[in-house]
């Protein structure tokens, strides 16, 4: 009896052992898991932090970025532009203000006026598609204007330029031929030609020589001596003379 007694009662202890062994397990895995948890949630925020922090750098790069190239672009713009207005003032103007008698002209009140010849730059570097504006008639990409008015050269000159264009120049007989056929009159018309005593000799008024192989001027080469044509002929005028004219751009 008295074994049997001692028997259970290390049993009961046994399985009170096994149970606080049982709950101390349970109460271990517990706490590793909410570690373990907490860890991972730990990490996770910091690598949110992280990859935050590279996206503000890289957004920030990227409108530095876009801030430079807006700002090249823009630069480029401005060259190109001044580089036109720089070459239309340096470049295929400059033989227009080598000839004295061309922008130095006497006027009505008999003093000097200087003509300043960057309306011919202007009319030079305009675009040749542009439609020709009103009472203008359009010929091979240049646009002509004849007067009804009679004037002298000289003033006949600063007229076509204070419209940002100049007097009539001819390249060939077949604009010759045009103008001809649109004149339909029989008078004298001024053209943009005249006899500079600087190279003693024809020049139109964008400062380039006539060709002699394809026109042929009657009259003297002097001194105060504009182009008028009639006819389809070019003859030497007083420039005081008063006629009409034609302007062109």
């Amino acid at each position: 009896m008295l074994n049997k007694t001692k028997h259970t009662c290390i049993h009961t202890h046994s399985l009170t052992l096994k149970m606080q062994d049982e709950e101390r397990y349970m109460t271990l895995n517990v706490q590793s898991k909410k570690r373990s948890s907490a860890q991972t949630s730990q990490l996770t925020f910091k690598d949110y932090s992280v990859m935050l922090h590279w996206y503000k750098i890289l957004l920030g790069i990227s409108g530095t970025v876009n801030g430079i190239l807006a700002l090249t672009l823009i630069s480029l713009i401005l060259l190109v532009s001044q580089g036109v207005l720089l070459k239309c003032q340096k470049g295929s103007c400059s033989n227009a203000t080598q000839y004295e008698d061309t922008g130095d002209l006497k006027v009505n009140n008999g003093t000097r006026r200087n003509i300043s010849n960057k309306d011919l730059c202007a009319s030079r570097s305009a675009d040749q598609t542009v439609l020709c504006q009103s009472e203008w008639l359009k010929y091979q990409g240049k646009c002509y204007w004849f007067s009804n008015e009679m004037k002298s050269w000289s003033d006949s000159y600063v007229y076509c330029l204070e419209r940002k264009s100049h007097l009539l120049i001819i390249h060939d007989q077949l604009e010759m031929a045009f103008i001809q056929k649109n004149l339909r009159q029989l008078n004298y018309v001024w053209i943009g030609l005249n006899f500079t005593s600087l190279k003693m000799t024809w020049t139109w008024v964008d400062g380039s020589p006539i060709d002699s192989k394809i026109f042929f001027i009657k009259g003297p080469a002097k001194e105060n001596s504009c182009a008028a044509i009639k006819e389809s002929k070019i003859y030497s005028e007083t420039c005081s003379s008063v006629f009409k004219w034609i302007c062109q751009y």
